[in-house]
C-alpha cells in the first residue's frame, strides 16, 4: 500500500472526484494493487471506510457477508466491520479511512497570527454553522460581535490584560450570554446556569468549527467584563463570556498533558 497525496486523488483515481470535499486532514487515502486471487484484508475501521474499484474487480467480504465490486464502483462500509478483499482479476483498490476527530486531536490554543485575511463571509460561516450547539430549550441565549476594526481590537487587547494575540488576529469574536432569555424559560437557574452553560457550548463548537475550515482560535476569558460591555457597545441584559481571535495561525502548540481516564472516569 501506499500513501496518496491529497492533491494527486483525482489523478490517481481516474473518477471526476471533487477533492475540495474529501479534507485531506479528515481521512487517511490509501492505494495498492491486488493480483488475481490475492487477499488483503483491511481490519476494522474506527470511522466509515470508503472502497473504490479502480480497476479490475474484487469481492468484498464483510462480517461473514460477500459481494463482487467492478471497476468503477463505490462501496462505504460502517465502522467496527471486518473487512477483507479477494481479487478476482488483476485490481487496482483506492481506500479512504475517515477520521472526523481530526479537528479535537488539532484544535489548539494559538496565540500567533498571520496577517492573512479571513473573508467575512467565512466567518459568517463559522458562526452559522456553531450555532448548531446545544442549548436549554434551545434557547440559544448566546451573541456575537465579529471584530475587525484595528482600533476596537486594540482597546479590547487592553481589557484583555493585554493579551497580543487579541489584537493581533485578523478578527475578534466577542460572544456574550442573554441570561434574561434563560431566566424566561426556566427562572433563576436559567438565568445564573443554563445561559452560562449554553454559551460556552456555543464557543466550543465556535473553536471546532474554525478549525475544521483550517483556522485557528484562542479561547480568552480573562479580561475586564465592564470595559468588554463597554468597548462592544454596551448591549443591555448581556454579559461576556469569552472573546475569541481568529486567524491562520502561526504557530503549532504541542498538545498539552492530559489527565487519563482513571482521573476523570467512573463507572457507576
Amino acid at each position: 500500500m501506499r500513501r496518496i497525496i491529497f492533491e494527486e486523488l483525482k489523478k490517481v483515481s481516474g473518477f471526476e472526484v471533487d477533492v475540495r470535499r474529501v479534507h485531506e486532514k479528515s481521512a487517511n487515502i490509501l492505494m495498492f494493487r491486488l493480483l488475481r486471487d490475492e487477499r488483503q484484508s483491511l481490519g476494522k475501521g474506527e470511522f466509515q471506510v470508503h472502497i473504490a474499484v479502480l480497476e479490475g474487480s474484487v469481492e468484498m467480504r464483510v462480517e461473514g457477508r460477500s459481494e463482487v465490486f467492478k471497476s468503477g464502483c463505490l462501496a462505504s462500509v460502517l465502522p467496527d466491520l471486518e473487512i477483507e478483499l479477494l481479487a478476482l482479476e488483476d485490481s487496482r483498490i483506492l481506500v479512504i479511512r475517515d477520521d472526523p476527530l481530526w479537528v479535537l486531536r488539532e484544535r489548539r490554543s494559538v496565540r500567533k497570527f498571520s496577517k492573512v485575511d479571513v473573508p467575512r463571509e467565512l466567518v459568517e460561516k463559522i458562526v452559522k454553522h456553531s450555532t448548531l450547539a446545544p442549548s436549554a430549550g434551545n434557547v440559544q441565549p448566546w451573541r456575537v460581535y465579529a471584530v475587525k476594526d484595528e482600533s476596537v481590537k486594540r482597546e479590547l487587547a487592553k481589557a484583555s490584560y493585554d493579551q497580543e494575540h487579541v489584537e493581533e488576529a485578523p478578527w475578534v469574536l466577542v460572544v456574550t450570554a442573554s441570561p434574561k432569555e434563560s431566566a424566561e424559560e426556566y427562572g433563576e437557574r436559567g438565568e445564573k446556569l443554563y445561559s452560562i452553560q449554553d454559551t460556552a457550548s456555543f464557543v466550543t463548537y465556535l473553536t471546532l468549527v474554525a478549525k475544521a475550515f483550517n483556522l485557528d482560535t484562542c479561547w480568552v476569558g480573562a479580561f475586564k467584563d465592564e470595559e468588554v460591555w463597554r468597548i462592544i457597545g454596551s448591549p443591555e441584559g448581556e454579559v461576556p463570556v469569552a472573546i475569541v481571535p481568529l486567524g491562520y495561525g502561526e504557530e503549532s502548540p504541542e498538545v498539552p498533558p492530559r489527565k487519563g481516564l482513571d482521573k476523570i472516569l467512573r463507572f457507576l
